[in-house]
């Protein structure tokens, strides 16, 4: 994540207002039909709750869903706190917890590729470590220490699998996250130079591109909770609770 700036120009990229953080599509409707008598209870998910409610993250901030995790709308729009949203996930990062300790980049290549490597971590500190996003940012370790945490943006419209050249980048079905085939891959690098975050990066020793698949690893390994991957039904009955979906009953087929 970045700051203020980088933050309103990642949204306006998305066609999002700054500040107001997208949500990955709408929900759509129920697949079947039930037939008289068949109607059941259902457990609450991403999908039926984003129905109820009408509305997207947005609305989860200002119901106060998201508080318990330092989630507001005053720090989405300083761009303190950046929400990312998968199909199963939202991806919160606040970069006042951030201590640049580069934990998260070493626990996710340590487990998505069997070696400590920061290159092609997928999810970035060291790049903007010592000056934020530029000199003048007073971000970093030579401004107020607040550390720019990036990571894939998983978008719904992905450049990066639109122009791979070989189709190699898919919409993983269980997670939704972009994954990279590393069968069909040949290196070729055009992943990272369409990602306007240039998120994809070519391993050198394997010759084949590498991307954040929202495994959640550094969140895990992350000592002041400056990453977090939330799961969608951990919220449903908080949505609930708080009024911010007024039905309670779903029914399925």
């Amino acid at each position: 994540m970045s700051d203020s700036n980088l933050h309103q120009n990642t949204s306006e990229d998305q066609g999002v207002p700054s500040g107001a953080p997208a949500t990955t599509g709408t929900a759509p409707a129920p697949e079947n039909v039930p037939g008289e008598g068949e109607h059941k209870s259902k457990t609450f998910t991403r999908r039926s709750v984003l129905a109820m409610a009408g509305c997207g993250v947005a609305s989860l901030v200002v119901g106060g869903v998201l508080a318990s995790w330092g989630v507001t709308s005053k720090s989405i729009a300083s761009g303190r706190i950046e929400i990312r949203t998968t199909p199963t996930k939202m991806i919160v990062t606040d970069r006042a917890r951030c201590s640049g300790c580069q934990r998260c980049e070493m626990a996710c290549t340590l487990k998505n590729d069997g070696r400590v490597c920061q290159h092609i971590a997928r999810v970035r500190v060291w790049p903007n470590y010592n000056f934020g996003t530029n000199v003048g940012s007073t971000d970093g370790a030579y401004g107020n220490c607040e550390f720019t945490v990036e990571h894939c943006k998983q978008c719904e419209d992905p450049a990066c699998m639109n122009y791979c050249p070989v189709h190699a980048i898919y919409a993983d079905e269980k997670s939704g996250a972009r994954k990279v085939d590393a069968d069909r891959c040949i290196g070729c690098g055009m992943c990272s130079q369409a990602c306007p975050w240039n998120m994809p990066v070519v391993d050198s020793e394997t010759g084949v591109s590498t991307k954040c698949i929202s495994c959640g690893r550094c969140a895990e390994q992350c000592p002041n909770g400056a990453i977090k991957f939330i799961d969608w039904e951990d919220i449903a009955q908080k949505v609930i609770d708080q009024g911010v979906v007024r039905t309670t009953t779903l029914v399925q087929a």
